[in-house]
């Protein structure tokens, strides 16, 4: 597949531009056996990356627990191309994918194996390991029970992994009043911050572990400091719940582990911006965490991972002593002056217009910074309806989102701010009204993200992988810097190390297969492409310039290097689509 790029009706640029510069190579990450999409997530100093994949190809199914502990072969078994055989645990390709569909959709189910959509894998460019967070191997599979979802967050060197992990799923067998015996099935805690050192994973705990409490772990720096958020206390309800579990008359006819699970159970997976900004939701949070405040939290580790202290970091204000609103600070990075960055809330509220949809009145959180016990608000908060730090070098550089209205309309805007001098700036996508998403900066002050590439209407626009120098001012596609015959679309640009080597996602076109990892050939004897997205590697290289055939009907633009003025009239002039790359 070749990628789709804008173009403008007219060329503002003079001069010919019918060549690009290669200046990386573009290396995908060899989980191609493992699932069709797998995703991004960072890139070390080592050069060690991390990427979680999706649906992954041939999972264990625990025949025994899917015939006798639910009702599938009564509902499905007729739709299955082989019954008898799937009783037996031998499955055809079309009747393997359908079952273990059926699991990964029956996590909220009393019993029946629960297995999960994401685990995470670190590797280069030649081998992987899985980082399994709180899994476990079993003698039943003789492997991992794949029940957990381990997203891997940041790296050490490829010595240490922060990152975040649902609970192991249990097996309770329990005999009800009637003397039947049910075997409930459900993870022992809700989601845990993890280290993963030497092949050992130790969790990082929460300031307050009640029922096993919530904790993130979001980045750790070569002090094993390791950044994320926890909770620290909870409201009394929480405390009420759990004395019913433990009363037996009041619990009713459950085991005490379920009754607990019934408290913390929900996801919560905190948004990124990119997601936040596009549409406000509470709907990820279980009733747990927002019985919950959360706090921005600092783990001091040693070499084996165990945890030598715990410093938390305030909101930045104080709640009204009765107040039963769920408020936090979190920290989503840290440099190795200790400096921490990310966002909280101010107890405030802002209305936000977004693409498609009429004002809305959201709780406000600003961008902030965690250092000496303190939260200090980063930016002027007149000047955004709402901001989040994202990341932090050590050269104090710190970069994020804002969000503010064009037009009446809210979409998010880059920033980068030096906590020494106080400088700040604001630059402009690929046009005036992109959205841009950061997700990183290196210690050579090079921001990386993703930003629209298209003027619509549109809530969700398309993307293109970004890289910002602030010294050159320079905002470029990632896109323009590789080969033009590349069958990769760059779409996002998750992590940079201070080699300029990038880990992003690529749009690409792939054949659909089964969970088998066998490629589904349709009813005239074909293969059906499908677009994938997968994790690659981009390499600096000194590139040679190519000749990029245009066709006539294609009128080349200049991207690299470009005005943000420039860029924002030609794609508003009346454009079309090209699928070439050019580089001023």
């Amino acid at each position: 597949m070749k990628r789709t790029q804008l173009a403008a009706a007219v060329l503002l640029a003079t001069g010919s531009v019918s060549a690009v510069a290669a200046t990386y190579s573009v290396t995908p990450l060899p989980l191609e056996d493992k699932s069709r999409n797998y995703f991004a997530t960072s890139i070390d100093n080592a050069g060690k990356m991390l990427a979680t994949v999706e649906s992954e190809y041939n999972p264990p199914v625990d025949v025994e627990q899917l015939e006798d502990d639910t009702t599938f072969f009564d509902l499905y078994g007729g739709s299955l191309e082989n019954e008898d055989d799937a009783r037996q645990g031998v499955f055809t390709d079309a009747d393997y994918t359908f079952i273990v569909s059926y699991l990964i959709s029956n996590q909220s189910a009393s019993v029946g194996q629960k297995l999960t959509s994401y685990r995470t894998y670190m590797t280069d460019t030649n081998d992987f390991d899985l980082v399994p967070g709180l899994d476990e191997v079993t003698d039943k599979f003789d492997d991992y029970t794949q029940s957990v979802e381990a997203i891997g967050q940041d790296s050490l060197n490829g010595n240490f992994i922060v990152g975040d992990s649902t609970g192991l799923v249990i097996l309770d067998e329990y005999e009800d009043e009637d003397g039947n015996t049910i075997n409930y099935t459900y993870p022992e805690s809700t989601q845990q911050a993890f280290v993963q050192s030497s092949n050992n994973t130790s969790i990082l705990t929460p300031v307050d572990d009640t029922l096993g409490g919530f904790a993130s772990a979001r980045a750790i720096n070569s002090n094993l400091q390791v950044a994320g958020f926890s909770t620290v206390s909870f409201l009394d309800t929480v405390d009420d719940a759990i004395e019913i579990c433990e009363d037996d008359e009041l619990r009713g006819d459950i085991p005490e582990g379920r009754c607990y699970y019934n408290i913390y159970a929900g996801d919560f997976n905190v948004p990124r911006i990119s997601s936040y900004f596009v549409t406000n939701s509470t709907s990820f949070m279980s009733s747990f965490i927002l019985a919950s405040e959360v706090n921005a939290t600092i783990w001091q580790i040693d070499v084996n991972g165990d945890i030598i202290s715990t410093d938390t970091f305030p909101l930045l204000f104080d709640p009204d002593e009765d107040s039963t609103t769920h408020y936090f600070t979190y920290a989503y990075d840290i440099n190795n002056q200790g400096i921490a960055v990310g966002e909280g809330l101010t107890g405030d509220t802002v209305t936000i217009t977004r693409p498609n949809s009429s004002g809305l009145t959201e709780s406000e959180r600003v961008a902030t910074v965690f250092r000496d016990g303190e939260t200090v608000e980063l930016l002027p908060r007149e000047e955004n309806l709402l901001s989040q730090a994202i990341a932090i070098n050590d050269n104090n550089w710190v970069t994020g989102a804002v969000l503010r209205a064009s037009s009446d309309i809210a979409r998010a805007r880059l920033f980068a701010y030096n906590l020494d001098t106080t400088e700040q700036v604001y630059p402009d996508g690929f046009f005036t009204t992109s959205a841009v998403i950061a997700n990183a900066i290196n210690n050579n002050n090079i921001i990386v993200g993703k930003a629209d590439i298209e003027a619509t209407s549109d809530t969700l626009r398309e993307t293109h992988a970004f890289m910002y120098d602030i010294e050159t001012e320079e905002f470029t596609d990632l896109n323009d810097l590789i080969s033009c015959d590349s069958d990769y679309e760059l779409v996002e640009a998750l992590d940079i190390n201070d080699d300029d080597e990038i880990i992003a996602n690529a749009r690409i076109k792939k054949a659909s297969t089964y969970i088998t990892g066998v490629e589904i050939i349709n009813s005239e004897g074909e293969t059906v492409e499908v677009d994938s997205i997968v994790a690659v590697k981009l390499t600096p290289s000194t590139g040679t310039i190519e000749d990029c055939d245009v066709e006539e009907e294609d009128e080349p633009y200049e991207r690299s290097g470009a005005s943000s003025s420039q860029l924002g009239l030609l794609l508003l002039a009346g454009m079309a689509f090209i699928r070439r790359r050019w580089f001023k």
